[in-house]
C-alpha cells in the first residue's frame, strides 16, 4: 500500500525555482493531483518507494546522475506511467527523434508550462483505460486501450532492453524482439521482419506482455530503432490521412446522391459540373432547398 492513493506527478529537477513553477502550474492545472519535488536521483528514488507515481517530469542533467538514468529504473516498476523531460541544453537527434514521435516529449528551457499541464491532464483523464500487472520476476503485463504499445516500446529501446514484448488483440497475435535496446525481430502468424512490426504497430486494444528472451532471433531488422519508428510512424500516418479523405468522399457521393434532381446529374445518379469544379447543392433563405435548378 502506498502513501498516497491520489494521481501522483513527480518534477525532478535541482533548479528550486523552475521546480516550484512547475508544481504550482500543475497543482492549479489538476487541483486533485499529489505533486512530489525532488532535487536529485536519490531524492526521486526514495519518493519512488512511498509513493505509486503517474506523471514523471524529468530534468536531463542532475547533480548525482541524469533523468534518462532514473528513466531506465522507473520503467519496470510504472512501465504504465508518462514521462517528460527537460533540458538546458541543445536537443540531441536522440532526443528529436523520440519527440517526433511523440512518445517522451523533450521541452528545452525555458518549459511551456501550459503544455506540460495539458499532458498531465491528458493522463490523468486517460488513466481508468490502462491497467498494469507486475509480476515478482519484474516483467509485466499490460492492458492497451488508451496506452500505446510505441510508449512501452519506446522505454524498451530508452533502457537498452535485451527481451521479447508479446502483443495479443483480436486480430492476432505477435512479437517484438529486442537485443540491447535495439529492434531486431517482429513476427505474427502472418508475416516477419518490419513489416509484422508495422502490422503489430496497427492493432488496437489487447494486451502487452514482457517475456525473457529464451533464444537469439533472426536479425530480420537492421535499421536504428529511432528510424525504425519514425518510418513506421510516418507511413500509418499517411495511411490514416488518405483513408480520412477517401470517407470524406464517400461522405460527399452519398449526399450528392440525395439530390437527384440537382443540375449537372449524371445517369448514375451522380452529380458532374461540366463547365466548373464544383455545383451548387442546396440553399439556404431561412431553410434548406434542394439546389436542382440553381444556377452555378
Amino acid at each position: 500500500m502506498t502513501k498516497s492513493e491520489k494521481f501522483c506527478v513527480l518534477v525532478l529537477d535541482d533548479d528550486i525555482c523552475l521546480t516550484t513553477i512547475v508544481m504550482k502550474a500543475v497543482r492549479m492545472g489538476l487541483p486533485s493531483a499529489e505533486v512530489l519535488t525532488a532535487r536529485s536521483v536519490s531524492e526521486a528514488q526514495l519518493l519512488l518507494t512511498e509513493f505509486k507515481i503517474h506523471f514523471f517530469i524529468l530534468d536531463v542533467n542532475l547533480p548525482d546522475g541524469t533523468g534518462i538514468d532514473f528513466l531506465r529504473e522507473i520503467r519496470t516498476k510504472l512501465p504504465d506511467a508518462r514521462v517528460m523531460m527537460m533540458t538546458s541544453s541543445p536537443v540531441s537527434e536522440h532526443e528529436k527523434a523520440t519527440k517526433d514521435l511523440g512518445l517522451l516529449l523533450f521541452q528545452q528551457k525555458p518549459v511551456n508550462t501550459k503544455e506540460i499541464v495539458k499532458l498531465v491532464r491528458s493522463h490523468y483523464e486517460n488513466m481508468g483505460h490502462a491497467t498494469t500487472l507486475l509480476h515478482a520476476n519484474g516483467q509485466f503485463a499490460v492492458s492497451l486501450t488508451c496506452l500505446s504499445a510505441l510508449d512501452i516500446i519506446q522505454l524498451k529501446c530508452v533502457s537498452n532492453a535485451t527481451l521479447v514484448l508479446q502483443i495479443s488483440s483480436p486480430r492476432g497475435i505477435g512479437r517484438i524482439y529486442f537485443e540491447e535496446g535495439q529492434i531486431v525481430h517482429a513476427d505474427t502468424s502472418e508475416s516477419g521482419g518490419e513489416e509484422a512490426f508495422e502490422e503489430i504497430l496497427r492493432w488496437k486494444g489487447g494486451q502487452i506482455k514482457e517475456l525473457a528472451a529464451v533464444c537469439k532471433p533472426p536479425r530480420t531488422i537492421t535499421e536504428g530503432w529511432q528510424g525504425l519508428l519514425l518510418n513506421v510512424c510516418q507511413r500509418m500516418d499517411e495511411t490514416d490521412r488518405v483513408e480520412s479523405t477517401a470517407e470524406i468522399a464517400k461522405e460527399s457521393n452519398d449526399i450528392l446522391r440525395k439530390n437527384p434532381g440537382a443540375e449537372g446529374t449524371s445517369a448514375a445518379g451522380d452529380h458532374v459540373a461540366p463547365d466548373d469544379d464544383f455545383v451548387v447543392v442546396a440553399t439556404y433563405d431561412g431553410e434548406w432547398s434542394s439546389a436542382g435548378k440553381s444556377k452555378k
